[in-house]
């Protein structure tokens, strides 16, 4: 006996649909009302839509005197691209001016898949063991978000939003759960596929960078902070919020075990090669470090400045965000090394902004650092057209008016 055929249904990252061995929806198909009818169907299996309803959803931006008819006609190419791989008809049902897909063949469908392995651990408590290795294969169901091709139209958007929310849940609670076990190597997968997902969201990001560090990763979970801070400021033009600076403190201050051994904490504090150029840090290693310095400053003679540069467009305006500003400050960082001393450092102050300090300076000598910049940074293609600004202080002058301020303050009081 033949074994009946039946229709596979994907609508997490992408709408791609299979009939046996037969490719019904290919993943790379175009957008079409035929398939976004064909989407709201199955979304809404085994219940009958009114036309009205279909039409508000389907034609929406259409102007037609015949939407009837223009619904009609979408029926029929669907059930014409079904008909074309083998599945009946029939699954189009229609009845009293309404449409349903029902049952007429066996059909699985992920979303229906990811939320009842859900609605299930949410309903039937397990053991941790047991109640972790569930949570992790429901997050293996989510391949990315819903109908993402169709992310624009509003009936979508409702169901985007809590196909994502049931994710992220169900990757909380398994966090919580390897804390308990130990097992946190086992969420670092499934972690980095959800950053790799949605890089935006705060709390994937803060679950990951906990679950490296708690599994000993620290390293790898500075690295990951990095990589985090920079695609918030290329993309978005925003730093690190206050929850990511929080687990940034709990990471840097990570060093798990106690050591008897001076030389091994040299060991590991060293860099793992002499690098050439200056030293780039994120802006809360920099602020440590110009903080240090301040007080250094007060037993030596040493001059330091700090420079800002701002990075335009060649008009004066503000670059855009995304791979632009992406590629700018990479091509900025690279001139930067390039120009300064190992003994100097810089840091990216803001989306477009970057603050460099210059070790043992003298005022005069600050011009020709900035013009040594511009120039390798205008060795690299299409970097012509972005204007460079810089600006520049002594730290000692800064520490003085900080220190002004304080004595006018506490003498007003």
């Amino acid at each position: 006996m033949t074994q009946e055929a039946v229709l596979q249904v994907q609508m997490l990252g992408g709408f791609q649909v299979s009939y046996g061995q037969t490719e019904v929806v290919a993943r790379n198909s175009r957008n079409s009302k035929v398939l976004q009818l064909f989407a709201y169907l199955v979304c809404n299996r085994d219940k009958m839509i009114r036309q009205d309803e279909l039409i508000g959803i389907l034609l929406r931006d259409e102007e037609s005197e015949n939407p009837v008819g223009m619904l009609k006609n979408l029926v029929y190419r669907l059930r014409k691209t079904l008909e074309a791989a083998g599945v009946t008809r029939a699954c189009i049902q229609y009845k009293k001016g309404a449409y349903g897909f029902c049952a007429a063949v066996p059909c699985t469908v992920d979303i229906e898949r990811f939320s009842q392995r859900i609605q299930n651990l949410r309903e039937n408590p397990l053991p941790d063991d047991e109640a972790l290795a569930q949570y992790l294969e429901a997050a293996e169901l989510y391949d990315g978000g819903f109908l993402p091709r169709f992310s624009r139209e509003p009936w979508v958007v409702g169901y985007s939003v809590r196909y994502q929310g049931m994710y992220g849940e169900c990757l909380e609670r398994a966090c919580a759960l390897a804390n308990h076990t130990g097992e946190q190597e086992r969420l670092l997968p499934y972690l980095r596929k959800a950053v790799k997902l949605y890089p935006y969201e705060e709390t994937l990001a803060v679950l990951y960078l906990d679950t490296l560090y708690r599994a000993k990763r620290v390293k790898e979970a500075l690295e990951a902070y990095e990589a985090i801070c920079a695609t918030l400021l290329n993309d978005l033009g925003i730093g690190p919020t206050e929850r990511l600076r929080q687990q940034f403190d709990i990471i840097s201050s990570g060093v798990q075990e106690v050591t008897p051994s001076v030389m091994e904490v040299r060991s590991r504090m060293a860099e793992a090669e002499r690098e050439p150029g200056a030293y780039f840090c994120n802006l809360e290693v920099f602020t440590s470090l110009y903080r240090f310095v301040l007080r250094h400053m007060e037993r030596s003679t040493h001059s330091v400045y700090l420079m800002l540069c701002t990075l335009k467009e060649e008009d004066g305006e503000a670059l855009p965000t995304g791979e632009r500003m992406r590629k700018v400050s990479e091509s900025f960082r690279a001139a930067v090394k390039e120009s300064l001393r190992r003994g100097d450092t810089y840091t990216r102050y803001s989306s477009s902004q970057f603050v460099l300090m210059l070790m043992e300076i003298k005022q005069e000598d600050c011009d020709g650092v900035a013009q040594r910049i511009r120039h390798r940074f205008h060795r690299f293609p299409k970097m012509g057209r972005v204007q460079l600004d810089f600006k520049c202080i002594s730290a000692a002058d800064m520490d003085e008016m900080m220190e002004r301020r304080e004595n006018q303050a506490l003498a007003s009081w």
